[in-house]
């Protein structure tokens, strides 16, 4: 069975956490969140809020560019032991997302890739109920997210396999879609595009 970076990305309130620790549970995966990382490198709490602005603070692009670089070594030690890794992140980065690529490549691995996105009105919901949940990590605010979405290079033809998981559905029917796709790429059996989304990230009618 091949070894995979299953890399979940998008903007914010997409659902990406959610879906990676679903994915994690149910094949028994080890999961890297980029918020957790990000506020351990700050000295700080996962739940400890952080309200910077947009791209400021451990926000920045040389506090991002720490945090996937501490995201790529975790997940180098658990392919090192032959394990696959899912990685979550919002990896507006195009260069980030090749280095994950080549860090797959290192370890024999395949990196797959599954871009969260679902409808702006729902984007905004799931950021205003996480404001009020004292253990979320996230510091993802609807005041951000346009230009986030601004912000977020192009997928791109190399971004492959990839899922377009619309995560406004059903949170079990995104899911059994999610298993599916992840298992046949497990057996070397996935088609490198599959899509059950309305639009992808920075688009203006569905920036999820």
């Amino acid at each position: 069975m091949a070894r995979l970076v299953v890399v979940f990305f998008g903007l914010m309130g997409t659902g990406k956490t959610v879906h990676a620790k679903a994915l994690s549970a149910a094949l028994n995966l080890p999961v890297i969140h980029s918020d957790a990382v990000r506020k351990g490198l700050a000295g700080l709490a996962p739940t400890t809020p952080r309200p910077e602005a947009f791209g400021k603070g451990i926000y920045d692009e040389d506090f991002s560019r720490r945090t996937y670089a501490e995201m790529r070594r975790q997940a180098q030690e658990h392919l090192a032991a032959g394990r696959s890794v899912i990685l979550d992140g919002s990896y507006k980065r195009a260069p980030e997302r090749d280095l994950v690529r080549q860090l797959a490549r290192e370890h024999e691995a395949a990196a797959v890739f599954v871009l969260c996105t679902c409808p702006l009105q729902v984007v905004k919901e799931r950021l205003n109920r996480r404001t009020l949940n004292k253990e979320a990590i996230s510091d993802g605010r609807t005041e951000l997210l346009e230009a986030q979405a601004q912000d977020f290079d192009p997928v791109a033809a190399a971004d492959q396999p990839l899922l377009e998981l619309d995560t406004s559905r059903e949170e079990e029917v995104a899911a059994a879609e999610l298993l599916k796709f992840i298992t046949r790429q497990l057996k070397g059996e996935g088609e490198p595009h599959a899509t059950g989304r309305s639009s992808g990230p920075g688009e203006t009618e569905s920036q999820g």
